[in-house]
């Protein structure tokens, strides 16, 4: 899917309905026990931007993203309202291959803590640091960050024992899941701003996985 580097519209998405989610298969047993299984590996973010839109402008600044993205054929930045910074505590640094690092966003701690991977750090928001023997260094000139896979370069003097965290901001890489934009307007007269309210039921956007 084609990704396009234009965010939704922040000042709604502020106001988003956000839901993570996960795919559990649920079995009872005759003995009235229950066996899951864990179809997803990583959690799919869901928003609903349908109530953050209220006036007329707001319909407008909606549309014009709706028609770049062409409905759900393209994919875009979203700035989840609820979980969109991370930092150093729960930003890590894992090795993926030879001299690449993957940003992730751990929650939780020990055995079953959960990494999600980043791939979309929002440009010039991200720090990284580098722990050597519990010497805590900002070492972010001397690291090659890709702003569109989230993947860090090999720094410069590493060491083979060397632990890496980060912290910044994010997108969630997402589409919308319509291919129809709904809107209404609900009075006839304009309110106290001047603007013509607006009722868009729902406006639905799925997170794309990269």
């Amino acid at each position: 899917m084609e990704f396009v580097d234009i965010p939704f519209p922040e000042r709604i998405a502020f106001q988003a309905k956000a839901e993570p989610a996960w795919q559990t298969e649920l079995t009872a047993l005759l003995s009235g026990y229950e066996a899951t299984n864990q179809s997803w590996v990583q959690s799919r973010h869901y928003y609903d931007a349908g109530l953050a839109v209220r006036v007329a402008s707001d319909y407008r600044l909606v549309k014009a993203h709706f028609n770049t993205m062409r409905g759900r054929a393209k994919s875009f930045p979203f700035r989840d309202p609820v979980d969109h910074t991370v930092a150093a505590s729960a930003g890590f640094l894992v090795e993926r291959v030879a001299g690449g690092w993957q940003l992730v966003y751990r929650y939780g701690s020990g055995s079953e803590a959960y990494d999600r991977n980043i791939t979309r750090p929002k440009t010039g928001t991200v720090r990284i640091f580098r722990d050597r023997l519990g010497v805590v260094t900002d070492v972010t000139g001397s690291a090659s960050i890709s702003y569109t896979t989230g993947v860090v370069a090999t720094m410069s003097g590493d060491q083979s024992d060397d632990a890496y965290t980060w912290s910044g901001e994010f997108y969630v890489p997402c589409r919308y899941d319509i291919d129809k934009l709904p809107g209404v307007i609900v009075n006839k007269q304009p309110g106290p701003a001047g603007e013509l309210f607006v009722e868009c039921e729902s406006i639905p956007i799925v997170e794309v996985r990269e």
